[in-house]
């Protein structure tokens, strides 16, 4: 498919001269600032409503969240897919063609999410409706699955938008509709559960309402940010948007589909330990998205500003992004990991109270987070070099890799259940699985910094 022409932005871009390793580093962190905050406010949404959940007076709300997080991780490649390419075209727009081209692109996007969303949760209802099961649990998980995808929509649509503001590196203004979409959110959810005892629909009701009130404002945001809209780009934006999502955003989103169908083997797996080692493993793995929050973060900061690039920057200009940043973040995502001893039990402890009623929950998730250490890292170090490939044109790589590795993961996990429940084993697979998951993207990260290094970016 041939690129779409814009109207041109600028006739000639003079190359950057060469610059120092520190102001490359500072270039980044002074970026990352406002996305770490971000990040902040996403790993405060997530934990915050796991720690809601684990404190309920009912154990329900948090085992059907924990079944639903397969849904949840669906909704999230869709989510993702959308949102990255969006942020993409957002940031190539900088330099490339005329900035206004980011607002009819976010609509876009977001109908194409409503439309994707609305499938799911029909196929889904189709399902609860005729599928015969007969576990409780599953049951109740199934009736409440098309609810809880359509109360990820205004999320959905919400992120989108922000990412056109990430895209044009002005992130820090978009802050506080995000906080207050957290914010809301979370005091929806404890209100309702604690004063109402509303059940699961607390969960529900919060994921809802949060987004629909912050998204008029973060539209009205990306508007003015974007400027006079220019009418005669349409065409040329349909065209850039849709082999964006060819490219970007679909490899993207098969990418977290694979990772959603071993989550819908893992978890059910480990319910078969005991139930609370179910829930353990959903407090575990938020906590480790949180860690790694900051790692994505990064990423996309390194990605943005290559994408931000001019199209006939040198080759050189590009790689003293991903020749300095890279290496930088993963030594110092490799020193958090290795005093994650000394600080990872208070987070637990906020998580997770040493209660008499959730005694077990706090042994299951201390067992569950001593054997995950080392994936903290690896998880962490890959999902960084996953974003910025899949960024800068290596998002085919990436899903090869993630189909490969996440067949090898729901193979151990049935291995170890195949051995006679040994919990022990699963986990050190999962480690094992997670080193060589980081290695291959670390070997496609050089083949990355090599073909910079050649020609253009793609």
């Amino acid at each position: 498919m041939q690129p779409a022409t814009f109207p041109s932005v600028a006739d000639e871009v003079l190359q950057p001269p060469r610059r120092s390793v520190w102001s490359i580093l500072c270039e980044i962190i002074v970026m990352a600032i406002p996305f770490a905050a971000g990040a902040i406010i996403v790993s405060g949404l997530h934990l915050g409503k796991v720690a809601i959940l684990a404190r309920a007076p009912q154990a329900e709300p948090l085992e059907l969240q924990s079944m639903l997080q397969p849904a949840f991780l669906l909704v999230l490649a869709l989510m993702e897919g959308l949102a990255i390419s969006n942020q993409v075209f957002s940031a190539r727009s900088k330099n490339n063609w005329p900035r206004s081209a980011i607002f009819p692109a976010s609509w876009r996007m977001s109908a194409y999410a409503i439309i994707g969303l609305g499938v799911f949760a029909a196929i889904a209802y189709v399902a609860a409706l005729y599928v015969p099961v007969e576990d409780p649990l599953f049951r109740q998980t199934l009736d409440y699955l098309p609810l809880y995808i359509l109360s990820l929509s205004a999320f959905v649509v919400f992120d989108i938008f922000y990412a056109a503001m990430r895209g044009q590196g002005k992130l820090a203004r978009s802050l506080l509709p995000f906080l207050g979409l957290a914010g809301i959110d979370l005091l929806t959810t404890y209100v309702l559960l604690t004063e109402y005892d509303m059940g699961f629909e607390a969960v529900l009701i919060g994921n809802m309402v949060g987004p629909l009130v912050m998204l008029p404002v973060i539209v009205l945001l990306l508007k003015r940010e974007a400027g006079q809209t220019i009418t005669h780009i349409k065409e040329q934006v349909k065209a850039r948007t849709t082999q964006l999502l060819m490219f970007v955003g679909t490899p993207i989103a098969l990418t977290i589909l694979v990772g959603s169908l071993s989550a819908a083997i893992i978890f059910p797996v480990l319910a078969d330990f005991g139930s609370e080692y179910a829930s353990a493993f959903l407090v575990v793995m938020r906590f480790r998205v949180s860690f790694m929050i900051p790692a994505i973060a990064i990423g996309s900061v390194i990605a943005i500003l290559v994408n931000q690039l001019a199209e006939n920057s040198t080759p050189a200009a590009r790689v003293q992004y991903l020749g300095i940043g890279v290496p930088v973040m993963l030594g110092f995502y490799g020193l958090l990991t290795a005093l994650l001893p000394f600080w990872g039990d208070n987070m637990i402890r906020l998580l997770v109270s040493p209660s008499q009623n959730s005694s077990e929950l706090r042994a299951a998730t201390d067992l569950v987070m001593q054997g995950l250490q080392l994936t903290f890292f690896f998880v962490s170090g890959a999902a960084m070099l996953q974003v910025v490939m899949e960024q800068l044109g290596r998002a085919t790589q990436v899903l090869v890799i993630a189909i490969v590795t996440e067949i090898i993961t729901g193979g151990v996990v049935f291995y170890a259940q195949y051995l006679g429940h040994d919990l022990n084993m699963a986990i050190w697979l999962l480690c094992v699985v997670s080193g060589l998951t980081f290695g291959l993207f670390l070997i496609q990260f050089i083949f990355l910094l090599r073909q910079q290094g050649r020609r253009d970016a793609v």
